[in-house]
């Protein structure tokens, strides 16, 4: 199997730390974001493909062609134009049916990865409350029906976390179009769910890195985890 993990994009909201330093190698704990998301995948992935762009150099010199026992492959996206252009941008290097796709800047656990490889299409959510803007899901019967980007999340809303398990019929579908600038994964997501499924699988642990104050404490969580 093969997973997809997308770290491409310049963290405008962490410079000026990501003028120097991609995203997904700003250290939380004991290790990198990417090297957290990289660990808990689980053995069955043999091959990981990093959809890279800013400062990508960096990110191929710390993590190398190989890593906890995955093969590492490397793809540019030259445009930073979304999550959706993104993975397109790796379909040719995509050679199994079913994939895994997951964000470079968010933290992940090996239960939560396995929980949605076990459905056929999954997508991996959380119920919060918070004040930045996150994509909130409608959902029935367990299933996708949209996503919609809000900044005003009541107690209890259903939020994306940006891990997804798809097949190649997401590439029958033209990237949804979010703004003049970006395409978003989870919008063509929904788009394909009108026709194949989607599972909802609610997360144990997830934390997005997205602030300085997410930084803080995603580090100080997981040290204590880890000590």
């Amino acid at each position: 199997m093969q997973a997809v993990i997308l770290a491409a994009g310049e963290g405008i909201r962490l410079k000026p730390l990501t003028d120097i330093i991609p995203k997904c190698l700003i250290k939380v704990g004991k290790k990198t974001i990417l090297e957290h998301t990289l660990s808990e995948l689980p053995q069955n992935v043999k091959e990981v493909i990093i959809v890279v762009g800013h400062l990508k150099g960096q990110i191929k010199k710390q993590i190398g062609n190989h890593f906890a026992n995955h093969n590492i492959r490397y793809i540019e996206q030259t445009e930073r134009l979304g999550t959706g252009h993104a993975l397109f941008t790796a379909k040719d290097a995509i050679e199994n049916d079913k994939f895994a796709v997951l964000m470079g800047d968010n933290i992940y656990t090996k239960k939560d990865i396995e929980s949605c490889l076990g459905q056929n299409l999954a997508l991996l959510a959380k119920e919060m409350e918070a004040p930045e803007r996150l994509g909130v899901l409608k959902v029935e019967n367990g299933v996708l029906v949209n996503v919609t980007e809000s900044s005003k999340l009541a107690a209890g809303s259903l939020v994306n976390c940006g891990l997804y398990v798809l097949d190649k019929r997401i590439f029958d579908y033209s990237p949804v179009e979010i703004n003049e600038k970006e395409y978003g994964l989870p919008q063509t997501i929904a788009k394909m769910a009108v026709r194949h499924p989607v599972k909802i699988v609610k997360a144990t642990f997830w934390m997005p890195i997205n602030t300085i104050q997410d930084v803080k404490s995603a580090d100080k969580h997981l040290k204590k985890l880890y000590s």
